[in-house]
């Protein structure tokens, strides 16, 4: 069941060659970077890219010689790539324009395949979730706030020439896209990684059930989508106001924004496995809250029963396009640290289903999944 690009390209062994040549010959880097680095690898993600965190080799002697022990990091992408064609070097332009909080990029070598990032530090909210405490419900509302503020200033830039200069305006979350995703999920999560044998009639009716989830999915009103919106890819980071105290969001791995669902993005933050892995009880937030807060901050009519049930279907199918991912990573890549992730996404999936039960396409689709195990 091939599914064209949607499966993620690996950097490749020469990674790390291009990053060491990016530190020898850079020359935006602090007297304490190029004067010699340690290299940190950062967790390895799903996508087209690795991170590395570049810091002074002798942060006792930067201390002391006034250099400081200021971080980067890098960002190393699969292959080199042409100037201007980065997506992320584009969507970091997009955010800063809305007024959305993102590390700045401080170089870019397209010839090594390498940009270097602003560092924020290691605090993602899927961290701070994890850990509890009071200010978690203030966090989460100011992830549905930063929503909001995509799509209100979104809608505004798109009326404006500006728009032709970003790629998000022109690409779009359809559905022909969910329907690959879906397709990807059937071959790398029920194949592939629960040894489910698709064929004969039952292929076909899945692939039937999955044409009109894509369908549904797809056929709301639009939106600037972030596309990935998960507290994986928000940082709890320091304000740059200069008077702020507390933590505050930022807003990264933003290069597949596009127009897609207006509750996509929302959906993404809700039905999280990243920070459902615990249970339900450890949610740090209240669904219909935060759901309800959207609707006030986007300025969208009816009643939360009616908005969550034309959200589930969004859900729905982000969360087996996630299965997908984890599927091919832990059985392609070998990529093992999404294995935990595969219960959580599962629970949601079968709930969604459930609610949904007086349906018969989401009543047959249960039943197909019902014997899927988390492997």
């Amino acid at each position: 069941m091939p599914v064209g690009s949607v499966a993620p390209k690996a950097p490749g062994s020469d990674a790390r060659t291009r990053l060491n040549a990016f530190v020898r010959r850079s020359r935006s880097l602090a007297p304490d970077l190029r004067s010699g680095v340690a290299v940190e690898p950062l967790v390895k993600e799903a996508g087209e890219r690795v991170y590395y965190r570049i810091r002074p080799a002798d942060r006792t002697h930067a201390a002391a010689s006034g250099q400081g022990t200021a971080t980067i990091v890098l960002c190393v992408m699969a292959e080199p790539y042409a100037p201007g064609s980065l997506p992320f070097a584009n969507s970091t332009l997009l955010y800063r324009e809305l007024g959305v909080r993102t590390p700045r990029i401080l170089e870019e070598a397209p010839e090594l395949g390498v940009i270097a990032l602003e560092d924020l530090g290691d605090e993602l909210l899927q961290a701070v979730a994890g850990g509890g405490g009071a200010h978690l419900a203030v966090l989460y509302d100011e992830a549905v706030d930063i929503i909001a503020r995509i799509q209100h200033e979104g809608a505004r830039l798109a009326e404006t020439p500006a728009a032709s200069g970003f790629r998000a305006f022109s690409a779009r979350l359809d559905a022909g896209l969910f329907l690959r995703e879906l397709q990807f999920f059937a071959e790398h999560f029920l194949a592939g990684h629960a040894g489910m044998r698709l064929g004969g009639p039952a292929l076909g009716e899945i692939e039937s059930l999955f044409g009109a989830l894509a369908e549904e999915a797809a056929g709301g009103p639009a939106a600037l989508a972030h596309r990935d919106f998960h507290s994986r890819n928000l940082i709890a980071g320091d304000s740059p106001v200069a008077s702020g105290a507390r933590r505050v969001l930022w807003v990264i791995d933003h290069q597949d924004s596009r127009i897609g669902p207006r509750s996509y993005d929302l959906m993404s933050l809700v039905r999280d496995p990243y920070v459902a892995a615990g249970g339900a009880a450890r949610l740090p937030f209240r669904e219909p809250d935060l759901v309800a807060r959207f609707r006030d901050a986007v300025g969208i009519r009816g009643s939360l029963p009616e908005l969550l049930a034309e959200f589930d279907a969004v859900a729905l199918q982000r969360n087996l396009k996630a299965l997908g991912t984890y599927g091919f990573q832990v059985s392609c890549r070998g990529n093992d640290v999404y294995r935990r992730y595969v219960t959580p996404t599962l629970r949601m999936v079968r709930e969604n289903l459930e609610r949904h039960s007086g349906r018969s396409d989401r009543r047959r689709l249960g039943q197909l999944l019902a014997d899927v195990s988390a492997g």
